[in-house]
């Protein structure tokens, strides 16, 4: 999903859920222009997430700004501890062609990729 900060659209969808999709385009430094742009950033969608008690929250729709390589800044690694200090379920960051599973029991997990 791409929402801004428009999260009580959001809490009625998300009773009884098991996952949320949800774009977190940037990290909380990057507030202003988030809402500028109509995207959210990453402590903004985990703490809804939370909020709702969501059990599982898949993040994507990341700014290229945010680089993959851990020790680059910015970098990915940046939005997942943003995120994870405000959620307490399991957390995803999306990865181009990625793959979930959710079954009839509500286990939610990640596909190994090729």
């Amino acid at each position: 999903m791409d929402n801004d900060d428009q999260s009580d659209l959001l809490f009625e969808a998300c009773a009884g859920a098991q996952v949320l999709v949800h774009e977190a385009t940037y990290t909380e430094e990057m507030a202003q222009k988030a809402g500028d742009v109509g995207h959210s950033y990453a402590k903004l969608v985990a703490a809804f997430a939370d909020s709702v008690q969501l059990p599982n929250l898949v993040l994507t729709h990341f700014s290229p700004r945010y680089q993959l390589n851990p020790h680059a800044s910015p970098s990915i690694e940046d939005i997942r501890n943003e995120a994870q200090r405000a959620y307490s379920g399991s957390l995803y960051l999306a990865r181009d062609f990625g793959e979930y599973t959710l079954d009839k029991a509500g286990q939610f997990s990640e596909l190994a990729g090729d």
